[in-house]
């Protein structure tokens, strides 16, 4: 059907977006994506009045607000405003968009009530609102109302204090982790922050899947017959924690001089 091809077209398109994203970024230091953050695009331009970076779905797993993970029929929602991927929990409401032409369109909770603040300053002093607003209690009722698919895990603090997209962190990218030389390899996106190493299911999810401090452990550079090497093991105490595969060893020598560094005091 129609609609399947274009599913089918999204996806291949978004798989292309995210691999090119992939490269860019596999061992440059995290930037947060300020232009999905409300308070950083009200220094350049007003909520609203441009289009937003639009995340791929393949870089989130879960919802960027409440963190609640995405199913088969727990879908991704784009805000039309700031480009995060939202559950449909998040995103109920709907508000006119000024790059939209004012049309209604889905909005985050998070940007609906930064907009809201928005038509409160732009009203006139004569009293008569600006209307961008389009009535949302509708939709918000209906969406509530629908049998929830939602699977929200009781997440630990420590691995919501840091975000996959994180500023000032030594390293992040994506690796290939092992837990033994046997077992399946997982492709899994890391940050080392604060001799911390985070890992992730992708690259902009908000909440770890897990924290392990590095003090303690050991970092082994393991070469091939060519005395390069894409491989290097994590130990502790002498015992092999991690096997993790860079994509090239450039990138692999970068990822041990920062695993390295979060080893020392």
């Amino acid at each position: 059907s129609s609609a399947t091809e274009r599913d089918e077209w999204l996806e291949a398109i978004s798989r292309s977006i995210e691999e090119y994203t992939k490269k860019k970024i596999t061992f440059n230091p995290s930037r947060s994506l300020e232009e999905a953050d409300p308070e950083k695009r009200e220094e350049n331009s007003p909520l609203g009045s441009k289009a937003p970076i639009w995340i791929p779905d393949t870089r989130a797993t879960m919802c960027m607000i409440c963190t609640s993970e995405f199913t088969l029929t727990w879908r991704r929602h784009h805000c039309r405003a700031c480009g995060k991927i939202v559950c449909q929990a998040c995103s109920s409401n709907k508000h006119g968009l000024d790059y939209m032409k004012n049309q209604p369109a889905r909005v985050c909770d998070h940007c609906f009530r930064e907009l809201q603040k928005q038509d409160n300053q732009c009203t006139p002093k004569s009293g008569s609102p600006v209307n961008h607003k389009s009535p949302s209690s509708a939709l918000s009722t209906v969406l509530h109302s629908i049998p929830s698919g939602r699977k929200q895990k009781k997440i630990p603090a420590a691995l919501k204090e840091v975000s996959a997209n994180t500023e000032d962190s030594t390293m992040s990218g994506y690796l290939h982790r092992s837990k033994g030389s046997k077992k399946p390899w997982k492709h899994l996106w890391f940050v080392i922050k604060n001799k911390v190493l985070y890992t992730y299911a992708a690259s902009e999810d908000v909440a770890a899947l897990e924290s392990q401090p590095l003090l303690g452990f050991t970092v082994s550079e393991v070469k091939d017959e060519n005395s390069e090497s894409r491989v290097f093991h994590l130990l502790h105490k002498n015992t092999l924690f991690y096997i993790f595969k860079a994509d090239d060893p450039h990138s692999a020598q970068k990822w041990i001089e920062a695993f390295q560094e979060g080893t020392i005091l």
